[in-house]
């Protein structure tokens, strides 16, 4: 399979037109280790961008496979002011911003709470947000994004769950480097334009693409599972699951979600 690289001068175009730096690498252990690193040194907000991760990864510290020049790896660096008990909305927001990126060459893109990109079940994509405190009322945050763009049935059957690419659900021929401006500029904006005071719109816009809306799904906390009814998200961003015992809420920190088993 031969994929061009990504055009370097356009995906910083991009970058600067956001008042954000260009950090890119042919290979790193993570975007987002780099971002907080750039963030360290210089206080700045960035874009970071990879061919290939060494060291990629997911929440709760799972690894992330991460091909060369394949797909897309990258970590969009904003400082945003956001109370604690909202910051778990930021996943929502990114994931939502690559939602609509990834309809224009996918109808079926749905995302799993709180950070996972699916199509037909199988993931695509996945989000993970680190932070640092900036100043009194800010914090830098790390937004690392992958998305599965090309891979092979190999590269796929590595991941070790269903795993989808963009290429083979895709009615769109399609260019990584258009993929990447699209989502730097959708995931910007979007976080600099979200107001957590006035999420109520943000939890109506995840119930429509949520992947398990609805259905019966399975919580699980380490090695205790939950079972109940996925009603959606409160509007700081917590899981709403209707089980036997009533209503319970749960946050993203150390949690996973999965169908229920039949």
């Amino acid at each position: 399979m031969v994929v061009e690289p990504i055009d370097q001068h356009l995906a910083e175009q991009a970058a600067r037109r956001h008042g954000l730096d260009w950090h890119y690498t042919q290979q790193t252990e993570s975007t987002n280790a780099d971002a907080l690193l750039h963030y360290d040194r210089h206080r700045r907000e960035l874009v970071a961008f990879s061919e290939s991760q060494s060291a990629g990864r997911g929440r709760r510290g799972r690894q992330w496979h991460s091909p060369p020049a394949r797909n897309i790896y990258c970590t969009v660096g904003l400082f945003k002011a956001l109370p604690a008990d909202r910051q778990g909305l930021l996943s929502i927001v990114t994931g939502l911003a690559l939602c609509r990126v990834l309809r224009r060459s996918a109808a079926a893109v749905e995302l799993k709470w709180p950070n996972d990109l699916l199509f037909d079940g199988r993931k695509l994509g996945g989000i993970l947000i680190e932070s640092r405190p900036h100043d009194a009322a800010r914090f830098f945050f790390a937004i690392g994004f992958g998305l599965n763009v090309f891979m092979t049935d190999e590269e796929l059957a590595a991941i070790g769950q269903p795993a989808a690419s963009l290429e083979r659900v895709s009615t769109l021929a399609l260019d990584r480097t258009r993929i990447l401006i699209a989502a730097i500029d959708e995931v910007v904006e979007s976080i600099r334009g979200f107001d957590h005071e006035a999420s109520q719109g943000l939890v109506a816009e995840f119930e429509s693409v949520d992947a398990y809306h609805g259905q019966q799904v399975e919580v699980i906390t380490g090695s205790d599972a939950v079972r109940g009814l996925n009603r959606g998200i409160t509007a700081s961003g917590q899981l709403r699951l209707e089980t036997e015992q009533g209503l319970q809420l749960h946050s993203a920190a150390e949690i996973s979600l999965r169908p229920a088993r039949r």
